[in-house]
């Protein structure tokens, strides 16, 4: 099964390549494409990390599990985003977490021997891999933030704030459903919800679905500027 090359642009790996440069890579790169039903395991924690994954559509979660039996979502990933590029190097490669179908997707998986080929033929995508650890680094900094930022309240205006600024926006459309998002908080979702309605009836927010929109930031950013610790990307 051979990828579009539309979804393969829409990788950072990728990006800056035309069409056709896409088109002429994929007839040197040795690569598989698996196709995956919602809630299929993709790759179980402690699995070897021996391919990079890209996922060509659908969208995948990323569950770390405690020893206590409950897990935290680490991630939600779309169209473009890659799969175990953090690990993929490492000495000990296996795959710290879970990730899961949330839906019907598809993945391309390259060796991280053709990967390395490829590095070594195209400066371009060692540039952009390694770009992509960089952003990926980001991510996981916001997230251990997120987590380690207090109440629940503080955690959810701080990730409306920062989803304000990333969409550019008033206006937000979750990436995720509401029980994801409170998997996402590491909360239940009746807390989720009950913290949502406070910030309704203060005037601070207005929701309906997955769409929220944000009414007053100015008092959203007091309430974080007001506790002791604040997130550092407002």
């Amino acid at each position: 099964m051979k990828p579009e090359s539309a979804a393969l642009q829409s990788c950072l790996l990728f990006r800056g390549k035309s069409a056709e440069e896409i088109e002429l890579l994929l007839h040197t790169l040795a690569y598989s494409v698996s196709t995956y039903r919602k809630n299929a395991i993709i790759l179980a924690e402690g699995d070897p990390a021996e391919r990079l994954g890209i996922l060509l559509s659908g969208r995948i979660e990323v569950q770390k599990t405690h020893s206590t039996g409950s897990s935290v979502t680490i991630a939600h990933l779309k169209e473009g985003q890659t799969i175990c590029e953090a690990v993929l190097f490492r000495k000990i490669n296996v795959v710290p977490a879970t990730v899961t179908a949330t839906g019907p997707c598809k993945i391309m998986f390259i060796s991280k021997q053709e990967l390395l080929r490829l590095f070594a033929a195209d400066a371009d995508i060692l540039t952009r891999f390694i770009e992509n650890l960089s952003e990926r680094l980001v991510l996981v900094n916001r997230k251990i933030e997120n987590l380690s930022a207090g109440p629940l309240r503080r955690r959810i205006i701080d990730f409306l704030l920062e989803q304000g600024e990333q969409q550019g926006t008033d206006r937000l459309q979750l990436p995720f459903s509401r029980k994801e998002w409170a998997g996402h908080m590491n909360t239940a979702r009746p807390s989720l919800s009950r913290e949502l309605g406070f910030l309704r009836d203060q005037g601070w927010i207005a929701f309906k679905g997955n769409e929220i929109t944000l009414l007053d930031r100015s008092r959203m950013n007091d309430y974080i500027q007001s506790l002791p610790f604040h997130s550092h990307f407002h």
